[in-house]
C-alpha cells in the first residue's frame, strides 16, 4: 500500500534506512550481554562470582519496557499508512453532507432541505496535519419504510462500527433529542466527537447533551465555518489515544511487530523463571528466543556473538 501522506512516506523510509534497526540492535546487544553472563555461569560457575539475580531481572524488565514503547509506535505507523477512518453520523438533515462538502472543499455530496437525501456512503480523502483521513458521509439514521433508505441506514451503521472516530452531528435548533441519545448509546464505546451544527440559528449553549462527551465542536457547515476547530478536535482525539504521529521516527510493519511481540513474550517468561527460582538453563532458553526474534529485525545471528561476549568479558579459557 502506498503512503497516504508525506509523513507516512518519511516514516516508512526511516524504517527502511535503519532508524528502527538501531534501537532494536541496542536492545539485542543488552540481551546478548545478559545471556553471555548466564551461559558463562552454566558452564563455569565455580570460576565466577555469584550471579546478581535482581540485577538481571531489572535489566530484562527495562528491555521489555523499551520493546513495549517501540510496539506502541506500531499503531502510529498503521495510522500514518492507512489513515484515520472518520464517519459522520446523525439524524437526517442535520448537515452531514454540508459538512463533508465544506471539509473537502468540493461538492462531494448532494445537499437539499429534504431529509433522507443521502442513501449511500459518500467518501472523501483528506489530510489533516500529515494524517490521511478518510471521511465517510453516512445516510441519516432513522426508522423508515423506504427500502432504499433502509439499506442506506444499514450501511451507515456498518460504516460507523468500522470507523476509528465518530462525528455525531446534531442540529442546534432541534437540540439533543431522544433519537440522538439512541444513536449515542449505540456508538459511545468508540472515540466520538459531538458536532453541533447550525449554531447561527440557535446557541450551542442551549443544547443539553450527555456530560460524558468531552469533545465538542460547533459548526455552521453551510457557511464553511468551524472546519479548523473540527480538525483540531480530531487531532486532540488522536493524541488522547497516545498516537503521537508528529514525533514518529519510523513505521513498524506487521512482521516486525510480530517479532517484537515474540521477544517481549520470551523476556516475560525469563522473568517468571527468575521469580520461580528455576535453573539457569530455563532462563537461557527463553532469552535466546528473545534474541532470535530481535535478530529477525536486525538480520543478525546469535551463536558467534554469544561466544565472543563470553570469552571477551570473562576471559574464560585464556
Amino acid at each position: 500500500m502506498g503512503a497516504g501522506s508525506p509523513q507516512a512516506a518519511q516514516a516508512a523510509l526511516a524504517g527502511i534506512q535503519g532508524k528502527l534497526a538501531a534501537p532494536i540492535r541496542q536492545l539485542r546487544q543488552r540481551c546478548l550481554e545478559t545471556l553471555a553472563e548466564l551461559e558463562a555461569r552454566v558452564d563455569f560457575e565455580e570460576d565466577l562470582p555469584l550471579l546478581d539475580e535482581a540485577l538481571v531481572a531489572s535489566e530484562l524488565e527495562e528491555i521489555s519496557q523499551k520493546i513495549e514503547q517501540i510496539l506502541a509506535s506500531a499503531n502510529q505507523g498503521q495510522l500514518l499508512r492507512q489513515g484515520l477512518k472518520v464517519a459522520i453520523i446523525g439524524l437526517p438533515n442535520v448537515g452531514k453532507s454540508s459538512l463533508l462538502n465544506a471539509w473537502s472543499r468540493c461538492d462531494r455530496a448532494i445537499v437539499t432541505d429534504l431529509p433522507g437525501t443521502t442513501r449511500d456512503i459518500v467518501e472523501s480523502q483528506l489530510v489533516v496535519e500529515g494524517i490521511p483521513v478518510q471521511v465517510l458521509d453516512t445516510a441519516g439514521i432513522r426508522a423508515t419504510s423506504d427500502k432504499v433508505e433502509q439499506m442506506g441506514v444499514l450501511r451507515s451503521h456498518q460504516a460507523a462500527q468500522q470507523a476509528d472516530l465518530i462525528l455525531l452531528m446534531i442540529d442546534a435548533q432541534t437540540g439533543w433529542t431522544a433519537a440522538d441519545q439512541d444513536l449515542y448509546n449505540q456508538f459511545q464505546s468508540q472515540p466520538l466527537i459531538l458536532v453541533i451544527n447550525k449554531v447561527d440559528l440557535a446557541p450551542a449553549t442551549a443544547v443539553k447533551y450527555p456530560g460524558e462527551i468531552t469533545h465538542r465542536v460547533c459548526t455552521i457547515a453551510a457557511q464553511d465555518q468551524g472546519i479548523d476547530r473540527l480538525e483540531q478536535a480530531i487531532l486532540n482525539s488522536v493524541q488522547a489515544q497516545n498516537l503521537q504521529t508528529a514525533n514518529l521516527d519510523w513505521a513498524i510493519n506487521q512482521r516486525q511487530a510480530a517479532a517484537l511481540l515474540r521477544a517481549q513474550t520470551c523476556l516475560q517468561q525469563v522473568l517468571v523463571a527468575i521469580g520461580d527460582q528455576l535453573p539457569l538453563d530455563f532462563w537461557t532458553i527463553d532469552l535466546r528466543g528473545a534474541i532470535q526474534a530481535l535478530g529477525e529485525i536486525t538480520g543478525e545471528d546469535i551463536t558467534e556473538s554469544v561466544l565472543d561476549r563470553i570469552f571477551s568479558r570473562f576471559c574464560i579459557g585464556k
